[in-house]
């Protein structure tokens, strides 16, 4: 595979994850749902940050260390400071005995939002 076509796979990832993570939050207004729309919206900022990547890098970070993949997506001219603030939240999401908030999940999707808008522009660039 090209990197062309493994970021279209990621950014296909990002899409998917995005619209789940809204459809949820559409469909239902209860507390109990802001974790699963922040981890979906997270998952939707990595894959549309690792497609970024593979556009501009033509590599994205394969480590588990979140600050290796905010450290990719900004030597790639990305976004880093909205990934970082992304990744933040996925351990409170996925394993903190705590929820977070609806206002906090929904800002979640706007940062994954904005991660997915980049890297399609970067997609439709090249």
């Amino acid at each position: 595979m090209t990197g062309r076509t493994d970021a279209n796979a990621r950014l296909e990832d990002a899409r998917l994850f995005l619209e789940a993570a809204q459809t949820i939050d559409t469909l239902n207004d209860a507390d109990s749902y802001a974790d699963v729309i922040a981890t979906l919206a997270v998952h939707a900022g990595i894959a549309a940050s690792d497609a970024f990547c593979l556009l501009a890098l033509g590599q994205h970070s394969k480590s588990e260390n979140h600050a290796d993949a905010v450290n990719v997506l900004k030597k790639g001219g990305g976004d880093s400071a909205t990934l970082s603030r992304l990744l933040g939240e996925k351990t409170k999401a996925g394993y903190n005995v705590e929820s977070l908030t609806r206002a906090k999940s929904t800002k979640c999707i706007e940062w994954a939002k904005k991660l997915l808008a980049a890297a399609e522009e970067k997609y439709a660039q090249q």
